[in-house]
């Protein structure tokens, strides 16, 4: 960890806490300790208010800004000021993280975890991601509490970004080679599963966000990027990723109105979002810290699924192209998942095209991100080489999808 060797004062930066006693969180938390609550607030008012917000996930709109340097010796005594931690006597950064940044950071109060959160991450974002912990550790379940401030604010904003504490979790980082883990991870999405079915409305079906992004608004932002690329390369290497994203957008159209027109016969929750290997800690066998919720929002069941059984059931060092599941752990996941949580036929019949569809949500967030990027610094011909290649693998996948669907059940 480093010592903090300059202390600047807090006034040095604009910081302002969110979510105070004027918003519904802190008003919801009103004494709530580790999903507990307090003699001073009213149970029934704190579950109603909860629901409330978490009937209201908010899609995230543009595409991420470049990573830029963090001044810790500023922002660090900015946020020790706002939360009551006591001095925070020392700090690293995490080893994880893509879209954010992360310190684990030792407190007179104890360790905790601060996430310094990426352009896209709103106030009613955090909001949700706190009253679904929250939510979750009412039942039982191991989410890390997120650390009030001072005022009983969820979250800081230093600078215009939102930074939040939450309290360091224990165990250790998945071991794939331990088959009795696999059991306890499949059990762990389960019974999250379970826990947030209760926050579905009976007979209310939202569109999907992550469908409608293959629409024409993603097809677009696929074409655009495209364009930028493609002048930077050779006139071969331009006319085939042309080539590449005429296919991409054509299955993304297929899928759209295919799995669109399915949608109401499919089940759609709170899902966890990046529900995988890096969000998870286990302890002497048994799960005891599920993380990462900030990608949390309410979308097809079958989403969680397909991104669990891409990190827990592969076999072999190919994963990363979308090959190599195996039938076995697959099998094995499905049935101790089902022990905690139903899982409705239609859901697994749509699976292979869900899994085709979330590769290409993650294609058309790729040319988000990029063409945010590309307004603030233009790309250079190795960007454009490492893009082309990126889509020549997400084709080359969704082809291989098309000609071997992967069928999920139990007994196959």
């Amino acid at each position: 960890m480093t010592e903090p060797s300059v202390r600047a004062a807090a006034s040095d930066l604009a910081f302002l806490t969110t979510g105070s006693t004027d918003g519904v969180l802190p008003a919801m938390d009103g004494g709530i300790s580790d999903g507990g609550i307090s003699d001073g607030g009213d149970p029934a008012a704190v579950q109603a208010d909860r629901l409330l917000v978490l009937r209201s996930s908010v899609p995230r709109q543009g595409g991420r800004l470049p990573v830029t340097a963090v001044d810790e010796s500023a922002l660090f005594p900015a946020l020790e000021d706002a939360y009551g931690l006591g001095r925070w006597r020392a700090w690293r950064r995490t080893d994880h993280g893509s879209s954010n940044l992360s310190w684990f950071v030792r407190t007179d109060a104890g360790d905790v975890v601060l996430r310094r959160s990426h352009n896209l991450k709103t106030v009613a974002g955090a909001e949700f991601e706190c009253a679904l912990i929250d939510h979750l550790r009412g039942h039982g379940y191991p989410a890390p509490p997120v650390e009030r401030t001072r005022d009983g604010s969820i979250s800081v904003q230093v600078e215009g970004i939102l930074h939040m504490v939450t309290r360091l979790m224990p165990g250790r980082a998945y071991d794939p080679g331990d088959a009795a883990q696999l059991v306890e991870v499949a059990r762990g999405l389960g019974r999250y599963h379970a826990i947030v079915s209760e926050l579905s409305m009976p007979g209310y079906r939202e569109r999907s966000s992550g469908l409608a992004t293959l629409g024409q608004v993603g097809q677009e932002k696929l074409y655009a990027a495209v364009e930028v690329m493609a002048s930077l390369l050779d006139a071969d290497a331009g006319a085939a990723l042309r080539e590449d994203a005429r296919y991409l957008a054509d299955r993304m159209e297929q899928l759209n109105v295919g799995l669109g027109g399915r949608q109401r016969d499919l089940t759609s929750m709170v899902i966890h979002g990046s529900y995988g290997q890096s969000a998870v800690l286990m302890d002497e066998g048994r799960l005891s810290a599920v993380l990462d919720f900030d990608r949390s929002a309410q979308e097809l069941l079958g989403l969680d699924l397909a991104y669990a059984l891409r990190s827990f059931c592969f076999n072999g060092p190919i994963r990363r192209a979308g090959f190599g599941l195996d039938p076995d752990r697959c099998r094995t996941f499905l049935h101790h998942y089902r022990s905690h949580a139903p899982l409705a036929e239609s859901d697994l019949a749509a699976m292979p095209d869900i899994f085709q569809a979330q590769r290409l949500m993650v294609v058309v967030k790729k040319c988000e991100n990029l063409l945010t990027k590309q307004a603030l610094i233009p790309r250079q011909t190795q960007d454009a080489a490492k893009f082309a290649r990126i889509m020549d693998r997400e084709a080359s996948c969704i082809r291989l999808l098309m000609d071997n669907p992967f069928t999920i059940t139990e007994d196959a």
